[in-house]
């Protein structure tokens, strides 16, 4: 999962945190046999992860991307240099830590049911 770090292989996307939870609960509550159903927790599970990081993380309007979160253009030498050489390392770090937090608690809700 390292590689969605800086919002995919370092494209300024998505952000790795979301990514890699919702690829956790696809993991967790996807089929597993190709001819299966999803069970629907998976999607609610999702869109819930997703909704709350948003909220939580981004601002109610915030972009998802790593770019806009971190305030970095990752294809920058010098911006990518400054971001891990200051404070933004400790932002993403709390971040990735607030999105755990926020992806325990939706699982837990969901295994619940």
């Amino acid at each position: 999962m390292a590689s969605l770090g800086g919002g995919i292989a370092s494209t300024g996307g998505p952000c790795g945190a979301l990514t890699g939870g919702v690829a956790l609960i696809g993991r967790l509550f996807g089929k597993v046999d190709p001819e299966a159903k999803d069970d629907p927790r998976m999607w609610k599970a999702a869109f819930k992860f997703y909704k709350r990081f948003q909220n939580e993380i981004c601002g109610e309007e915030g972009s998802v991307d790593c770019r806009d979160i971190a305030c970095v253009d990752w294809r920058n030498r010098e911006a990518s240099a400054g971001f891990y050489g200051g404070e933004g390392r400790l932002v993403c770090g709390g971040n990735t830590g607030r999105a755990a937090g926020i992806l325990g608690e939706v699982i837990d809700r969901y295994l619940e049911e």
